[in-house]
């Protein structure tokens, strides 16, 4: 009976000392998985989090930085996602919008990622009381 308690209490040290393997070292430098990415006027920012929830056929997108965040709708069924509106607030500064008769937008998916470009017209504190038209970009896996 000794051998035997021994032989546990043994096997059990061995599988403390196994289960902390892989928790040394430097952790990595790349982004998790998951997050996303936000690109206004060519400056790209990595996001915090990122939210899609699904209700039938639309689906809405919020994806947050530090500052800002953007959100996207958008309608799912056809060939590829339809974007319904998109709204950029204080990325950079910038706040912003497509949708209706403002600004422009299209969407597709690979693997799981979306992918929402166009330009948003709005405005940033470099140009006050003005608008103008900005390129952007919205990566975020759903």
């Amino acid at each position: 009976m000794k051998s035997r308690s021994a032989g546990i209490a043994v096997a059990l040290a061995a599988a403390a000392v196994l289960s902390g393997c892989g928790l040394t070292g430097t952790p990595p430098n790349e982004p998790p998985v998951q997050s996303g990415r936000i690109t206004i006027g060519g400056n790209a920012r990595t996001t915090q989090s990122v939210k899609c929830t699904q209700v039938q056929w639309s689906l809405a997108i919020e994806a947050s930085t530090d500052p800002g965040r953007a959100e996207a709708f958008l309608q799912l069924g056809g060939e590829k996602p339809l974007v319904q509106t998109v709204n950029i607030e204080n990325i950079d500064d910038v706040h912003g919008v497509a949708g209706g008769d403002l600004g422009n937008a299209e969407a597709s998916i690979n693997g799981g990622i979306y992918t929402i470009t166009g330009t948003v017209v709005g405005a940033d504190s470099a140009h006050p009381g003005q608008t103008r038209t900005m390129p952007f970009e919205i990566k975020a896996p759903c």
